[in-house]
């Protein structure tokens, strides 16, 4: 996981070059059942989680947002199979949203990963 971090880093540093001087910012994301908006782990179909990330520092312009998901507790549906995708839109200067969703049968109790901003200041 670490070695797709770095190829993913280096990746979206290679975007942003040549625009100024780039800036990295990098935090953590988890998702259970205690907080709000938590869905994952109940019922069918299309169960989406939704969290607001605000950046310490403000880029000049909206950066490139990577997602990854590093770890997560779930049970899988009828069919053997647990889905899972996290993503960032909605991306600004000061921030961008979370998106975990889930779909199918299956139940997620929790989940957490990590995210890496690269962009202006």
């Amino acid at each position: 996981m670490i070695n797709y971090m770095c190829t993913a880093l280096f990746l979206l540093c290679v975007c942003v070059a040549g625009a100024g001087a780039q800036t990295i910012l990098a935090g953590e994301y988890s998702g259970e059942p205690d907080k709000e908006g938590w869905s994952l782990n109940g019922g069918t179909g299309e169960r989406t989680y939704i969290e607001e990330v605000t950046f310490e520092k403000a880029f000049t312009v909206p950066p490139r947002v990577l997602v990854s998901l590093s770890g997560y507790d779930a049970t899988a549906g009828p069919d053997n199979t647990v889905r899972l995708h996290a993503s960032a839109f909605r991306v600004t200067k000061t921030g961008f949203t979370l998106r975990v969703k889930t779909w199918g049968e299956g139940r997620v109790g929790s989940v957490w990963g990590n995210w890496i901003a690269v962009g202006v200041k």
